[in-house]
């Protein structure tokens, strides 16, 4: 059906989270990492308490920390001297400069000083790259994209000299969207190397924001994908996308690699999960292992036993373009009818959905909710307030997820995800009948 923007001249109760957030979430998926925000003081020490607050892990940030003779001077200064901070004191694989608003509308040009530092340095054992990516257009999803793209575009320059190289048909790269927690990323690579191919999964928080508890402290991102490694990403014989958002990042691959890539919008229910599984039959040759045959048994069973709960049942829903499209898909997969649909921006994914996304924030989600009579509120933790003023029950899902322990851990790919989550707001909705009931 499309999408339409919200008619109010006002943001209430704001749900859109800035490019900056998600590019900081992307590098995390990267070994001995750091971002650099080139910005004020306030925007990295915000996205550091939002993270932290949701993954309950250290998260890797710093800051050019730019003060007002900065943006009406220039901060080239403020950059070169971040620069030299973080490389002198904590010799990062990976430095990742980060535009914001206030560089971006100054006019900063980032890549030109990236470039002018490299010359003047000399820097050899750190990759440096930078992602424009203001907070006043996008969102999580898109600065999270952007910022994966960019260190693959790094990668390749680097890599520029060693090929031609030979591909490994058991290679394969996957591409991870920004809505996939770390439990989801192990799911996806046990998944994927279960049919005895070799995974590269970029970004991989799954050995980064996981919960693991690593002697010592580092500043720097702790686990994720190690820069030496990341170049074999160049030899693969095929890219999987989890996520229409990385498409860009994939067809990078292509162009410079001779990668083609496979995108699976949504790899969440029955449907997804089988398409996923035909397709690295496929690829491998293999029969898909018996240990996933009984899990997907298990999903029916669950399906069987929980459809009276779903049929029917109408699902306000607020989360970042990907993950609406998987979601709303599962659950009409499940009986369910997605009613109110509320997104931060426009994706062209809303195009191929038969409802209607209303690009707004959490009070458009509440007037939505309120008006088709919706039966279940799912957003971030933003929005359990409206959900509460409704007396809607509500099930968190997105980010930030803050009052919730276990939130990496959730998983909802494969036929393990989607059990738990059949399960998971079946038993939502349950109680909510016998509320009413009562």
């Amino acid at each position: 059906m499309g999408w339409k923007c919200s008619a109010k001249p006002v943001s209430i109760n704001p749900f859109k989270t800035g490019q900056p957030m998600g590019g900081v979430l992307a590098l995390q998926g990267f070994y001995r990492s750091m971002p650099l925000i080139h910005g004020a003081q306030g925007c990295s020490a915000f996205i550091k308490a939002m993270m932290t607050r949701h993954f309950r892990e250290p998260v890797a940030s710093q800051t050019t920390a730019l003060q007002e003779f900065n943006v009406i001077f220039g901060g080239g200064k403020s950059l070169r001297e971040g620069l030299d901070t973080v490389i002198e004191k904590h010799r990062p694989s990976l430095v990742a400069v980060l535009s914001t608003a206030l560089t971006e509308v100054a006019g900063e040009d980032v890549e030109g000083e990236l470039r002018q530092y490299r010359k003047e340095r000399g820097v050899k054992d750190t990759l440096l790259v930078a992602a424009s990516i203001p907070d006043f257009t996008g969102s999580l999803e898109s600065g999270y994209a952007k910022t994966t793209e960019a260190v693959i575009s790094g990668i390749v320059d680097l890599a520029k000299d060693e090929r031609p190289r030979k591909k490994s048909k058991s290679r394969v790269n996957l591409l991870v969207g920004s809505h996939y927690t770390p439990a989801d990323v192990m799911e996806l690579k046990e998944i994927i190397s279960s049919f005895g191919l070799e995974v590269i999964a970029l970004p991989d928080i799954s050995t980064s924001l996981s919960g693991h508890l690593l002697t010592g402290h580092t500043p720097l991102s702790r686990g994720g994908l190690p820069l030496d490694y990341a170049r074999h990403l160049l030899t693969a014989e095929v890219t999987i996308v989890a996520g229409e958002s990385m498409i860009p990042a994939a067809k990078l691959l292509e162009v410079e690699a001779g990668i083609p890539y496979k995108v699976f919008p949504g790899l969440m229910g029955l449907q997804a999960t089988d398409r996923l599984f035909a397709y690295l039959a496929s690829l491998s040759r293999q029969e898909v292992p018996v240990r996933y045959k009984w899990e997907r048994e298990f999903l029916l069973d669950s399906m069987l036993d929980a459809h009276f709960v779903y049929g029917g049942k109408r699902v306000a829903m607020a989360l970042e373009p990907d993950h609406l499209y998987s979601m709303a898909g599962w659950l009409k997969e499940m009986g369910a009818v997605p009613g109110g649909l509320v997104a931060p921006v426009v994706s062209p994914l809303f195009d191929r959905m038969e409802e209607e996304v209303v690009i707004g924030d959490l009070g458009d989600l509440e007037e939505l909710a309120e008006r088709c009579h919706a039966d279940v509120w799912i957003s971030c933790s933003h929005g359990e307030q409206g959900a509460g003023r409704l007396d809607m029950p509500f099930y968190p899902c997105g980010f930030p997820i803050f009052d919730r322990f276990g939130v990496s851990m959730n998983v909802s790919v494969g036929y393990k995800g989607a059990t738990q989550w059949v399960n998971g707001l079946g038993n939502v909705l349950l109680s909510g009948e016998r509320r009413i009931h009562a």
